[in-house]
C-alpha cells in the first residue's frame, strides 16, 4: 500500500482519504484505525475486553442477556440486540431470528432448510438457523456487503 502525505497551509480541516480497488483486510484495517470505529465492550465474570466487530461471529440473547460469540470465546454485552445491530450494521450484522444476529462476513455457506428456513454455516463450523421472516432483509444485507467488499458489481 502506498502512503502519501501533503502539508496544506490553507486547509480549514484535516482529512484522510482511502482509495482502494477492493475492501481487503489491509484496507479494512486502515478504515478501522482512521475511521474511529468503536469497539464492543465484552464482560466475563471479573474481566472486560474490547472486541472488534469483525471478530464477532454472532450475537444471541439468552435469558435477557446479550452474548457475543467469537471464534472460541463467549462474552456478555451490556447492550440490546437491536441496538448493536443498528450501531454496527455497516460491519455486516443482520438479524436472523428474534433473539439472534449474525456477522455476514463470517458466513461460510447458506443452505435451504425445511419450512422455508435457512441454515447458515459459519467459518468456525457452527450452524445458525435463520427464520424465514428475516430472509428478505438478510439477502438484501448480503448483497450490500458483497458490493462493499468488491465481490460483485
Amino acid at each position: 500500500m502506498k502512503f502519501k502525505k501533503t502539508r496544506e497551509e490553507k486547509l480549514a480541516e484535516n482529512y484522510v482519504e482511502l482509495h482502494y480497488r477492493t475492501m481487503d483486510a489491509e484496507a479494512q484495517e486502515v478504515e478501522r484505525l482512521l475511521g474511529g470505529k468503536s469497539l464492543l465492550l465484552g464482560r466475563q465474570e471479573n474481566e472486560s475486553r474490547l472486541i472488534a466487530p469483525e471478530d464477532v461471529f454472532y450475537l444471541e440473547v439468552v435469558d435477557r442477556r446479550l452474548y457475543v460469540y467469537l471464534e472460541n470465546e463467549v462474552w456478555q454485552l451490556d447492550s440490546g440486540l437491536q441496538e448493536v445491530v443498528d450501531a454496527y450494521g455497516r460491519y455486516g450484522f443482520v438479524r436472523t431470528t428474534k433473539s439472534m444476529a449474525v456477522n455476514i462476513g463470517k458466513v461460510k455457506s447458506i443452505t435451504s432448510d425445511i419450512n422455508a428456513r435457512i441454515r447458515l454455516q459459519l467459518c468456525n463450523e457452527e450452524e445458525i438457523i435463520m427464520n424465514r421472516a428475516y430472509k428478505k432483509a438478510f439477502y438484501q444485507k448480503l448483497g450490500e456487503y458483497c458490493k462493499k467488499a468488491g465481490k460483485i458489481e
